[in-house]
């Protein structure tokens, strides 16, 4: 009983620590540091005001997909954000220009997002219209069966909220990974061969909390292993968000909150955060 009490414990830590499981979820009690937790009326606003990243595909120019949940929607609380999005899908387009790629982004992701919900309702459909009567599953592979010969590239960025989930049921560690190994797995090789021969990239996740609990290192390396692993096994490119975030694997990190969103008490992105996911995407892309 101690060592399952242990398990659920740090399945709970590794859950909040992963990438995006505050969109419609209670806000986490610990944060990367000590800082205000915005009022629910800020929270409220951010939803409402963060416009959706990217257009549907257009036939004849080439585009990119990104699959994915709040970080990859764009989602802040920080009130100097709204009206913009700063999501790293939409910050590689820039970055994929500039090699000579200009591709259009088609941003699916919605916040809350867990791996069976993209196949049914997002929880947070309510911020991203399209959505509200399909799923990020459908609106996905219609797009790519209707422009095949124009996409490029497929990014999927989910899993956080699979755990978070998890959590709730007192699942240990293990099962969930190997829950979501097994759930991701299932997304990766459908969209592969939806779009055979396009280039699919997989993010892992990185740590919001390395510097408030350092025991929630060992957890995302865990989770981590299990996604390079998956990678390998099919063929997809690994995008390595972890070290885009997190510059140390051990002890404290002395650039985290230029990257996670703590001055607002979020575990979300910063701006800076989101471009260096996005480089991380590209690097990820170009990977050979």
């Amino acid at each position: 009983m101690a060592g399952r009490r242990v398990a659920r414990t740090m399945l709970g830590i590794a859950a909040v620590a992963l990438l995006s499981a505050c969109g419609s979820a209670p806000a986490p009690t610990a944060t990367p540091t000590p800082a205000p937790t915005p009022s629910p009326t800020a929270q409220a606003s951010a939803r409402a005001l963060i416009p959706v990243a990217g257009q549907p595909p257009v036939t004849g120019k080439p585009w990119y997909l990104a699959i994915g949940d709040s970080v990859t929607f764009g989602f802040t609380v920080d009130p100097a954000r709204l009206g913009t999005n700063s999501s790293w899908a939409l910050q590689l387009q820039p970055l994929l220009a500039a090699t000579g790629r200009t591709w259009s982004l088609y941003d699916t992701a919605c916040v809350s997002e867990r791996t069976d919900t993209y196949y049914t309702r997002c929880p947070g459909r309510g911020q991203t219209p399209f959505l509200a009567n399909t799923s990020q599953h459908d609106a996905a592979m219609a797009a790519i069966a209707a422009h095949r010969a124009d996409l490029r590239a497929v990014f999927v960025d989910l899993g956080s909220n699979d755990l978070l989930s998890t959590l709730r049921r007192n699942t240990p560690l293990p099962a969930a990974v190997t829950a979501l190994r097994s759930a991701l797995t299932r997304i990766v090789t459908e969209l592969q061969a939806a779009a055979p021969g396009v280039p699919l990239v997989l993010a892992n996740f990185y740590n919001p909390l390395a510097n408030l609990d350092p025991a929630t290192q060992p957890q995302i390396t865990v989770v981590n292993i299990m996604v390079a692993d998956l990678a390998r096994a099919t063929g997809a490119h690994l995008a390595d968000f972890f070290s885009a975030i997190d510059s140390v694997s051990t002890g404290a990190d002395p650039h985290l909150c230029d990257n996670v969103d703590c001055a607002h008490g979020d575990i979300h992105p910063t701006v800076a955060g989101q471009a260096r996911l996005a480089r991380a995407a590209l690097a990820a892309l170009d990977a050979r």
